[in-house]
């Protein structure tokens, strides 16, 4: 992306922002504040992180762990201590075989990324209506009571 394509966006960006209601931009502030956060956490400790992202509502944070941990390809729902992060796990196994996918299928590097990038974004997909389905994480009844 050059200079000119990058300031053309930054301009579309703040009109939007601009547009939106007070509470809104409040809301949006928020919510990139806490992916700026979760960013900075990843970076920290992101080895199992495949990736982290917002689907404008809440943080989805999606970590891979080997199949036979999981017991499954995924999603799998984890606990978050934040109800604004939903954390998600993916098996190794199945992230490797669509990376082997991609690699093998489209032999141009921007196409490819390109795909990798449509497919984590199918993922998140995946993750926020496996959380809808779900629920939140009953924090209370998985606490040993005093």
């Amino acid at each position: 992306m050059d200079r000119q394509e990058i300031e053309y966006l930054r301009d579309q960006i703040m009109r939007f922002l601009e547009s939106l209601p007070g509470p809104e931009t409040t809301k949006l502030k928020d919510l990139m504040d806490k992916l700026a956060e979760q960013m900075i956490e990843t970076q920290g400790d992101g080895n199992d992180v495949l990736f982290c992202g917002s689907d404008g509502k809440t943080i989805i944070k999606a970590v891979h762990y080997p199949r036979s941990v999981l017991n499954q390809d995924g999603p799998v729902i984890l606990p978050s201590a934040d109800n604004k992060v939903i954390l998600a796990a993916f098996s190794d196994e199945f992230v490797q075989e669509n990376l082997d996918e991609v690699r093998n299928v489209f032999q141009d590097l921007s196409v490819r990324e390109h795909q990798w990038e449509q497919f984590l974004n199918s993922l998140a997909a995946k993750v926020s209506r496996a959380h809808a389905e779900t629920g939140d994480f009953d924090w209370a009844g998985a606490l040993p009571s005093e």
